[in-house]
């Protein structure tokens, strides 16, 4: 029998909440869906896969809902999983102050489903999609402290920009800005994961690639459509 674990805690980071702060222009929004292949990658969890799907299908989108609030959602799909669906993660977020209202996160794998469904009563609270949604909005020019939320516990972390790279995509080369996010030390409990997200320097901030790490498993997730 296949066991989800390994990916499951690399995936499990993906359940991020971010703590930003609202954007100008935020209630202008435009629904948007990003498509992308992921793989496993580094040594483990090559090993990984040999076990496990190594690799699959996701998207990222924010869409408008018909109470006027925005549902932000990460989905990552594995064509070797009879069930389609893989994993899920999003809230419910107010368009304009970015405060999550609801966030969510639930799998199907194998037969063996899990779910969190939760209200989030701390302000300002975001998950990974509509956190990189802030921070395409309102990108930070040096290092910035927020919260990530992931399985019911809120941890501290740094969000750090390292500049412009070149990033190397099945539609071809983009020029992303490098963000990184990480676990303070010496914050009380620390968040062991690490979260890469590089958006591309056009108009939209495109977010063109994203890597997970956590159990010396990563995530790496890349825009399968041109930019631009």
């Amino acid at each position: 029998m296949l066991s989800h674990r390994p990916l499951g805690a690399a995936l499990g980071a993906m359940t991020v909440l971010l703590l930003a702060a609202a954007p100008a222009g935020a209630r202008d929004h435009r629904d948007e869906e990003f498509r992308y292949r992921w793989r496993l990658t580094n040594l483990m969890g090559a090993v990984a896969g040999l076990f496990l799907p190594n690799s699959g299908e996701g998207s990222l989108s924010f869409k408008t809902q018909e109470n006027g609030n925005l549902k932000t959602e990460l989905l990552i799909t594995s064509p070797k999983s009879k069930e389609g669906e893989y994993w899920r993660y999003g809230s419910e977020i107010d368009p304009e102050s970015l405060r999550a209202l609801r966030a969510w996160s639930d799998y199907t794998f194998r037969g063996e489903s899990k779910s969190k469904n939760e209200r989030i009563r701390a302000k300002g609270v975001l998950d990974i999609a509509s956190g990189i949604y802030s921070i395409r909005r309102n990108p930070p020019a040096k290092p910035r402290r927020m919260e990530i939320w992931s399985d019911g516990r809120v941890y501290p972390v740094l969000v750090t920009p390292l500049g412009e790279e070149v990033r190397h995509l099945p539609g071809g080369d983009v020029k992303a800005r490098h963000y990184t996010i990480r676990g303070i030390p010496g914050a009380g409990r620390r968040w062991k994961g690490k979260l890469d997200l590089w958006l591309a320097t056009d108009e939209t901030a495109t977010p063109v690639e994203i890597r997970i790490s956590r159990n010396l498993a990563d995530v790496h997730l890349q825009l399968v459509e041109p930019v631009g």
